[in-house]
């Protein structure tokens, strides 16, 4: 692992205050998944640089573009981390103008823009725009109501898949069959059973698994959310690791972030914050620094899981905001 669970909880409480103090008025359900982008990076947030990376979209992105909607914090997140934050931008909004062209415009396609950015080049970039609309219309065909645009971020991390498209729809069926067994939320285990699909193993084995979690936390009192929460907890159920650290890990920083401003009475809810301790917990075991190595099956499943989580900050925080009006 990389770091204990009291030094990622320090660090991600440290990084949350300071994009805080960088970005204003900001969903409280968006700071913590940026946040999480320099604590997966490994890195400390820089509040000037991120206003910088803030001004850079705003600046640069057009009238009413969805890249400065509710994903700009994230987004500005990302664009911190690297060397050039204004050439970051600038393949992300390529890549966002090919797969626009494709997709319906949405604030899940513009983070998936700055997911592609990261991890591949322009001219493949349109490959996996193609590829990604063909395992969306397979989705589509197998759940015509469930699937809508924000499953545009799983397809197209499915397709830098080597599995075959008929290999990944057929997992991610099996996955879903036995999932909803468990739990009723079948827009959250569609987004996991792609997750799944993305990695080796049998569907009973992989769903078993994080199951099994799930109980071990609510046996232990932790119990864990049944709706989007559900996807970080897919993160951490395929690291190849013993399950019972990994569930101790997401309780003790479930337990060192109670103890944090942001996480009592009034401020969000023991279901989201287990849900970060969750994420958290991928951070000590997953190694970010190198994106430009190839991406195996696991770490590509632990990437979409990951970008799942901020697309359920984005729809948390749409969701407030519009109770607020």
């Amino acid at each position: 692992m990389r770091s204990t669970i009291d030094q990622i909880t320090q660090e991600f409480i440290e990084n949350r205050d300071i994009v805080k103090k960088a970005i204003k008025h900001e969903s409280d359900y968006i700071y913590p998944v940026a946040a999480n982008v320099f604590c997966a990076a490994g890195v400390k947030a820089d509040a000037d640089k991120l206003k910088e990376c803030k001004k850079i979209i705003k600046d640069n992105a057009g009238f009413a573009s969805y890249l400065k909607g509710n994903v700009i914090t994230p987004l500005a997140a990302k664009l911190c981390i690297t060397s050039d934050p204004g050439a970051a931008f600038a393949k992300t909004a390529e890549i966002y103008n090919i797969l626009k062209e494709h997709f319906k415009r949405s604030e899940y396609l513009a983070m998936l823009a700055a997911l592609l950015a990261e991890r591949t080049t322009v001219e493949e970039a349109e490959k996996i725009a193609l590829r990604g609309k063909s395992l969306y219309d397979m989705m589509k065909k197998e759940h015509p109501i469930l699937t809508s645009s924000e499953d545009n971020i799983m397809a197209g991390f499915m397709a830098f898949s080597t599995k075959s498209d008929e290999q990944l729809i057929s997992d991610a069926e099996k996955c879903y069959d036995l999932l909803k067994k468990e739990f009723s939320d079948k827009n959250a285990i569609q987004t996991v059973s792609h997750i799944f699909a993305m990695t080796d193993g049998a569907p009973e084995q992989k769903t078993a698994r994080m199951t099994s979690m799930f109980e071990m936390l609510k046996k232990a009192g932790h119990k864990f959310g049944k709706h989007f929460e559900l996807t970080s907890l897919a993160a951490v159920s395929i690291i190849d690791a013993d399950e019972k650290e990994i569930v101790d890990n997401i309780i003790g920083i479930d337990d060192l972030l109670e103890k944090q401003k942001g996480y009592g009475i009034f401020s969000l809810d023991k279901k989201t914050r287990l849900m970060h301790a969750a994420m958290l917990t991928a951070d000590l075991y997953e190694d970010n620094t190198n994106t430009e190595a190839a991406i195996s099956a696991s770490a590509l499943a632990m990437i979409a899981a990951e970008e799942a989580v901020i697309c359920c900050a984005i729809v948390a925080a749409t969701v407030a905001a519009n109770s607020t009006n």
